[in-house]
């Protein structure tokens, strides 16, 4: 899979234009002039469109066994860490991680919540574990997505959303990540940036207990690794799956009652209380914050 480099492009851009020139400009000066000014123009606009070619969300790294023990309830618990990252990540957290304490805090929050809603904590899929960020997490919400394309991974990245990847664990084969031999080698991690010129992805592998910060993996390793878990079978499944996520946090400050929705790094005013329950919100999702936290946030549409 062999992307084409944008200053590739750029030079390919202005060669046909240079052609163009030369068939209807007869004046060499004037031509010359034109192309100049073109190639000026284009080599200022190219190192901004070149960064989009590299993205590095700062999504703070939390492996499945703070400890660094494989046992029990840790060696189950990549879907309940790479949640547990992205409410680090969408509450305005941009440290490489979390203390140990925190890291542990967090995965036995949803695994207690796990075992409370199905009566079990292994292997959630995609429905389990969008049911669970949506109707529990007080950071974000996340959408299924089936057989995503590279380009739509890469263009939520760079909008500053990460991924879950849902993945068959055997195809990425990365001896570090300690997979039972006779198990579905289900696994879930934190998409979080790309790199083009190398053809990588840049995820949080909370498997991977010795390099999974900022580990890499090439374009076609996690595309063709991509699925889902299906209980019955007990073993990874097609289609490609991942979910899709987005900042939601619901805030109001001591001193008001006036609650935020907080999204894509605006506040928007929610209106009334139809409005709060007909979006099918609770109102332990609401967090009090202090008014510097809030103001640091730009006013968008009320809701």
């Amino acid at each position: 899979m062999k992307q084409l480099s944008i200053a590739c492009h750029l030079d390919r851009v202005i060669k046909r234009v240079e052609r163009s020139l030369l068939s209807s400009v007869r004046d060499s000066s004037t031509m010359v002039g034109m192309t100049i000014a073109l190639t000026i123009i284009i080599t200022i606009a190219a190192p901004t469109a070149r960064a989009a070619e590299f993205i590095n969300l700062q999504v703070p790294y939390i492996p499945e066994a703070p400890d660094g023990l494989m046992v029990k309830p840790w060696n189950n618990s990549c879907e309940e860490a790479s949640t547990a990252m992205l409410d680090e990540y969408y509450s305005g957290n941009r440290d490489s991680g979390v203390t140990k304490a925190k890291a542990k805090k967090s995965i036995l929050h949803y695994i207690n919540i796990e075992n409370k809603l199905f009566g079990y904590n292994g292997n959630t899929n995609a429905a389990e574990m969008t049911k669970v960020i949506n109707e529990y997490s007080k950071y974000f919400d996340a959408k299924i997505k089936t057989n995503p394309t590279l380009e739509e991974i890469k263009n939520e990245l760079k909008d500053g959303r990460p991924v879950i990847a849902l993945l068959y664990g055997k195809n990425l084969n990365n001896p570090r990540i300690l997979f039972a031999r006779r198990g579905s080698y289900y696994h879930t991690f934190v998409i979080k940036g790309f790199d083009d010129a190398a053809e990588e992805f840049i995820v949080n592998d909370n498997g991977d207990l010795k390099q999974g910060l900022d580990l890499r993996y090439s374009y076609d390793t996690i595309m063709g690794a991509l699925r889902d878990y299906d209980h019955k079978t007990q073993k990874t499944v097609k289609p490609a799956t991942v979910l899709l996520t987005s900042q939601r946090m619901l805030v109001k400050t001591k001193n008001s009652g006036r609650i935020y929705l907080i999204k894509n790094n605006q506040k928007h005013h929610i209106s009334s209380p139809s409005v709060f329950k007909k979006r099918g919100w609770k109102w332990s999702f609401v967090m009090t914050v202090s008014n510097a936290w809030l103001d640091k946030f730009q006013s968008g549409p009320a809701i």
